[in-house]
């Protein structure tokens, strides 16, 4: 990874390099995992399969919502809506994916970006804690922790909503045919920095 300047304040000109650094901790991805997103609607538990070299993804919530992409169509299935569109693999992709390849995050002001990183941090023994700036508002503050050995973002924290990716498993182990289970959150999840 190229070096990122920790424990500094960051410039908005120092976007592209913190850019370029996350971008060559990201690679094609084939794995499966969960997570939480909390909004002012709830907590919604996921979970998720990825892989990009056969160019499929797919994400279950325990809600009943279901979107998945295969074949370029993407689906998007809940109780009132079932549609199907031309797609690319990217495009479509909810924001608790998009953490797998940080950089396709709308956090970074690239063109249609809204934030720039402001500080990086080490945290723990193997996480990178990153804090952005909202390009209009200064007050208005998110983060974004990052795995420093897979370039995954496992937390995403802003004013209205979380994510968090609570375990990444191999591949092997999603069973496309069946449902995936949920089982009642008994407190907050346990990070891994």
């Amino acid at each position: 990874m190229s070096p990122i300047r920790f424990d500094s304040v960051l410039r908005r000109a120092d976007t592209a390099e913190v850019v370029a650094a996350v971008g060559e901790l990201e690679q094609p991805r084939s794995l499966a995992g969960r997570g939480i997103a909390q909004s002012s609607d709830g907590l919604v538990q996921f979970a998720f399969a990825v892989d990009q070299t056969d160019d499929w993804w797919e994400l279950t919530c325990e809600d009943g919502r279901h979107e998945d992409y295969r074949e370029g169509t993407y689906s998007y299935r809940s109780s009132r809506n079932h549609e199907h569109v031309a797609a690319e693999f990217f495009r479509p992709m909810p924001q608790a994916l998009q953490m797998l390849w940080p950089t396709r995050l709308l956090t970074w002001a690239n063109p249609h970006g809204s934030f720039y990183p402001v500080l990086a941090q080490s945290l723990g023994r193997h996480a990178i804690l990153f804090t952005f700036e909202h390009v209009d508002d200064p007050a208005y503050r998110q983060t974004l922790v990052m795995d420093a050995r897979s370039g995954i973002a496992t937390r995403l924290i802003g004013l209205d909503h979380a994510l968090i990716i609570t375990s990444i498993e191999p591949l092997a182990r999603w069973d496309h045919a069946a449902t995936p289970a949920f089982e009642p959150l008994t407190g907050p999840p346990e990070p891994d920095y």
